[in-house]
């Protein structure tokens, strides 16, 4: 029986992954996709492609894409994105998303990680209009609400915790954690070249090229071969190049830009998000997921 809920095959032979604890995994990504935690798949190279239009212009109400979070292929979390529903805030129409992200029971005994955001997107720009974020990290908490005015073209900071407040000077298509996310999927791709974007993130904006690679297929274990492109967001902080481990999104280079994986390099080991099963839309084309586990 394969002990994995997922395996990334090179052709037709497997990766074999081996439960080995090297060193404790002392975080989890959970911002930009609730998670991102471990996996390195084998990916075959494959022709140049046009990335088509994307399909939707705006969130899709009700859509949730679930991960489950590996580290050195030891399962360590779970989480997910939803866009909750579409509502008025400041006069104004929003699409409210929800992530969170939690460590599952056996890390949560060493370092328990749950957080939780919130962005209120504009319906018509795709920019957040306010985001929260509600971090639980070990001893660490924050609480805390950012309301962005594009009229002043500065965000306010407020703590829930301490009360304190500050104003950030904010470029006029600033882009928060999640908001980015569906506002990426709805852009113009082209492989081989890179999307500008302005990212907040812990009172700083950071100047980010999101660098778009050509498609290539991605085989997953009962899911199938997917046509795929790898996003790679590159972010500087007033000019200089932040190096904090490096990110990338393996998302479906069809009109869903759906994103199946996330990998990311961090100071704890490499980690990684894949998607469930169940949150890829049938409509999603693949090729025959009628695979052999291996023992």
């Amino acid at each position: 029986m394969n002990p994995w809920p997922f395996q990334i095959l090179c052709g037709n032979n497997p990766i074999r992954l081996h439960r080995r604890f090297r060193s404790r995994p002392w975080g989890i990504l959970s911002r930009a996709v609730a998670l991102s935690l471990i996996l390195n798949p084998c990916i075959a190279a494959a022709p140049e492609s046009v990335i088509p239009e994307a399909s939707f212009r705006s969130p899709i109400i009700g859509e949730r894409l679930r991960y489950r979070g590996y580290w050195f292929g030891i399962p360590v979390g779970s989480g997910w994105v939803e866009v909750k529903e579409r509502i008025e805030l400041e006069g104004r129409p929003v699409y409210h998303i929800e992530a969170q992200g939690h460590t599952n029971e056996v890390l949560s005994a060493l370092y328990p990680i749950h957080d939780m955001l919130h962005s209120y997107v504009d319906a018509q720009t795709l920019q957040p209009v306010r985001f929260e974020k509600y971090q639980r990290e070990g001893h660490y908490r924050a609480d805390e609400v950012v309301t962005f005015n594009y009229t002043t073209g500065m965000a306010t900071y407020r703590s829930l915790l301490n009360q304190s407040v500050k104003e950030i000077q904010i470029p006029s298509d600033v882009q928060d954690l999640l908001s980015a996310l569906y506002w990426f999927r709805a852009q113009a791709l082209h492989p081989q070249a890179a999307v500008p974007a302005n990212l907040y993130s812990d009172e700083k904006i950071y100047e980010t090229h999101i660098q778009i690679s050509r498609v290539l297929p991605l085989e997953l274990l009962n899911r199938g071969t997917f046509s795929c492109f790898i996003a790679e967001p590159r972010a500087s902080f007033k000019g200089l190049l932040v190096k904090r481990g490096r990110i990338w999104a393996y998302l479906t280079a069809d009109a869903y830009r759906l994103p199946l994986l996330v990998k990311a390099t961090t100071p704890w080991g490499p980690m990684s998000a894949v998607l469930d099963e169940e949150s890829i839309p049938l409509e999603i084309h693949r090729d025959s997921a009628d695979f052999m586990n291996t023992s």
